[in-house]
């Protein structure tokens, strides 16, 4: 398959529309494991400039620490979701690997800055559409996302996988915020 924006879009359209599709075949690609790097990083750099232009563009001035800040911190939620979704997975008896998984989240990443564009360009247009195009986001990362794992894992029940991301996510948050109180961080009062 040629990398040329027209099969880029057509990629994306197809994961907006049958993720699962997609994502079989995102993993048919045979992606070195150089290139699934470089495709994490390179989402990770686009996601903190829209992210930074959308800060700037509200009058907040821009992220607190700066760019290299926030590139640190996507870097860390997305590689802790890599873990978590190729882990987890795992553990309930899916076949996903690392590479694998770091293929589909990077990608995945890159189809939500359709979204991060929409929500920039609403700013300067129609700014209350911002939240709704949020919440959009949501609610097709979270169907995207469970398509994806389906294929990953090879899981077979979309129910059972979305109940499985949604205990997930609130297990990691509270062993997060063990983990951080146990640091010593935490709100004050």
């Amino acid at each position: 398959m040629e990398l040329n924006l027209a099969t880029i879009s057509a990629l994306v359209r197809e994961t907006l529309s049958r993720p699962r599709e997609a994502a079989a075949r995102l993993l048919a690609m045979n992606v070195p494991d150089d290139a699934r790097w470089l495709g994490f990083v390179i989402v990770v750099v686009l996601s903190v400039i829209l992210g930074q232009i959308s800060v700037m563009a509200m009058g907040e001035g821009g992220f607190a620490g700066g760019m290299l800040f926030m590139a640190m911190f996507q870097t860390s939620i997305l590689l802790g979701m890599v873990v978590a979704v190729q882990g987890i997975g795992r553990a309930f008896g899916g076949t996903g690997t690392f590479p694998d998984t770091l293929l589909l989240i990077a990608w995945l990443q890159f189809v939500m800055l359709v979204f991060q564009f929409a929500q920039l360009v609403a700013l300067f247009i129609i700014p209350p559409l911002f939240g709704m195009i949020a919440v959009a986001a949501l609610v097709v990362f979270i169907w995207m996302l469970t398509q994806f794992i389906m294929v990953l894992h090879g899981f077979t029940s979309a129910l059972r996988v979305l109940i499985g991301i949604i205990f997930s996510f609130f297990g990691v948050a509270m062993l997060m915020a063990i983990v951080l109180s146990m640091l010593g961080v935490g709100a004050g009062v």
